[in-house]
């Protein structure tokens, strides 16, 4: 999902309402579309801004009750309303005028930016920049950076209904995180946006909120491996064979991640060994009960040589090592190059 998809359909916008709305407003709301779905009909609402935000969202009574849900907690009001518009003075009137009639971001964005700095005209301006392309993601974060770190806490007790519910410093993580989780990982343009802002707190924040999701990933992968019966030896190879291909993308992007950000070291090498480890042990076990894998040593080797590659520990290379050297009948203990291939060049000298 894009960043424009999840604000179309924005739990706030789905309930016709703005950020600073009560939750008054959110039942009021709630009630009479739900009234109105009950006879098949649809209720529309000033501020859709269908030229801006796109077509109407669904308003059928299953979407509307997750609107309401996502909306009936501080934290889900805080994280929905990072993507959505605020309405607090004469000039958001003004400009959502423009917006509802007119549908031109620009127009409405410079009434904005020549009216009174204040939480809400930044947050607007803000959502303007994320409805373009991603040629303008640099500059929402520029504001988003300028917003909580001049109103974070107003922003956070507005948005979530007198609740403070995060630190004001926290709010960027928070933003950047959910910007990870709604494209799923898939950060197109926003690691350039992140780059050009040259702001070495956002980098690693950036980094981090990156480095979670992969974390998560891999421990789904981890949980699922784990769970799974074993009915037979060949279970065992099967469950390591599609662990590694689940995790490696996120090792990869992991490893690169720790590579430019050091302070990540630990949280790679904890998951990345955990990933191993089990690897090691299904692929070790089935090869302790079967009787016609042992011939098959390209598939043990593709195992062994990527926990040996992706092993952030010494103890868990040297083991690697050892399974290789094993499946290759070595009896040396020449070193392995980094891709876990042996190393059978000669010393100089």
């Amino acid at each position: 999902m894009t960043i424009k998809d999840f604000i179309q359909n924005n739990p706030y916008r789905v309930m016709g309402a703005f950020t600073n709305d009560s939750f008054d407003i959110l039942s009021t709301n709630f009630s009479r579309m739900k009234a109105f779905a009950a006879i098949g009909k649809t209720v529309a609402f000033e501020h859709d801004m269908e030229r801006v935000a796109g077509p109407k969202p669904d308003r059928q009574p299953e979407a509307l009750a997750t609107s309401m849900a996502s909306l009936s907690s501080p934290e889900g009001r805080l994280l929905n309303g990072l993507f959505w518009f605020m309405n607090l003075t004469d000039t958001d009137a003004k400009a959502f005028h423009i917006l509802t009639q007119d549908g031109n971001l620009l127009k409405a964005r410079k009434i904005w930016e020549e009216g009174e700095q204040n939480m809400s005209s930044l947050q607007n301006q803000l959502m303007c920049h994320l409805l373009r392309d991603s040629r303008f993601y640099a500059k929402a974060l520029q504001l988003a950076s300028t917003l909580y770190a001049n109103y974070g806490s107003e922003f956070i007790v507005t948005v979530s209904n007198g609740f403070e519910v995060v630190m004001p410093e926290e709010l960027m993580y928070v933003l950047l995180t959910a910007i990870v989780n709604i494209s799923n990982g898939a950060c197109v343009g926003w690691n350039q946006a992140v780059m050009r802002m040259k702001d070495k707190d956002v980098a690693q924040q950036w980094a981090e909120a990156k480095a979670t999701w992969h974390i998560t990933k891999l421990q789904d992968a981890l949980n699922v491996a784990k769970a799974t019966e074993i009915h037979s030896p060949k279970d065992n190879h099967d469950i390591a064979i599609t662990l590694m291909e689940q995790a490696e993308p996120h090792l990869k992007a992991l490893k690169e991640l720790w590579q430019s950000h050091p302070t990540l070291l630990s949280r790679y090498t904890t998951i990345a060994d955990a990933v191993c480890e089990v690897i090691l042990e299904h692929e070790i076990e089935h090869s302790n009960h079967s009787k016609w894998f042992p011939t098959k040593t390209d598939q043990k080797l593709k195992l062994y040589r990527f926990c040996y590659c992706n092993a952030a520990t010494v103890r868990l290379k040297n083991r690697c090592q050892l399974n290789i050297n094993i499946v290759l009948n070595r009896k040396d203990s020449a070193p392995l190059l980094p891709n876990g291939m042996p190393d059978n060049r000669l010393p100089k000298g």
